[in-house]
């Protein structure tokens, strides 16, 4: 399962309604995206600006038409701008793919997810936060997503949460520079937009 869509269900109570703000839930959908293409080495994250390096097609429209749209752009495009761009929808999209995939005649995975889906998600975030060991890249960077939208408060409600959130921000800061940067332009695009709307 994709760090996305993984996002996506973690976002989501079982009656499938968001358990934080849409728009907080899009940029953490948005911010996996970027980063499962950086994991892959398709694109740069320095500076706070983007780069294509592997510019290869991946049989995904959506990865696709992005990283076509960054190899068009006459300069490599602010982190924060590409996010506040692609968060439009981005949930829904996943939704959409969710709902609909099929691997021949078969059904992989359904929405509202089967709650042995999201609970062995959330164990593997449990035990990425109370280990002493920073996890593997795909888990770290979906605890940095996970804290930079605010839903660790929602994912380990069932779980200590003793020292979490400086676990969580510790796991986030010794990963890949790439996710570090994602993770913080995605904080601080939800925390921008909470300032906004209590002005």
């Amino acid at each position: 399962m994709r760090l996305r869509e993984e996002l996506f269900l973690l976002g989501h109570d079982k009656a499938g309604k968001t358990v934080v703000h849409p728009h907080s839930l899009d940029l953490g959908v948005a911010g996996a995206l970027l980063a499962e293409q950086a994991l892959a080495g398709r694109i740069l994250v320095s500076g706070g600006h983007l780069a294509v390096t592997d510019p290869s097609a991946t049989g995904d429209p959506e990865v696709d038409r992005l990283l076509d749209a960054i190899l068009r752009a006459p300069a490599a495009p602010p982190l924060g701008g590409v996010l506040t761009e692609i968060r439009v929808g981005a949930a829904e999209r996943v939704r959409a793919e969710l709902t609909h995939r099929r691997l021949g005649l078969l059904s992989v995975t359904r929405y509202p997810a089967d709650e042995a889906v999201v609970r062995k998600i959330s164990v593997g975030l449990w035990y990425a936060a109370h280990g002493k060991e920073q996890p593997d890249e795909p888990t770290a960077t979906l605890c940095a997503l996970v804290h930079a939208v605010l839903l660790h408060e929602h994912v380990f409600t069932n779980m200590p949460m003793t020292g979490l959130d400086a676990r969580m921000r510790e796991i986030r800061d010794r990963s890949l520079v790439p996710v570090r940067e994602i993770a913080g332009a995605v904080s601080s695009l939800v925390a921008s937009r909470a300032v906004a709307i209590y002005r």
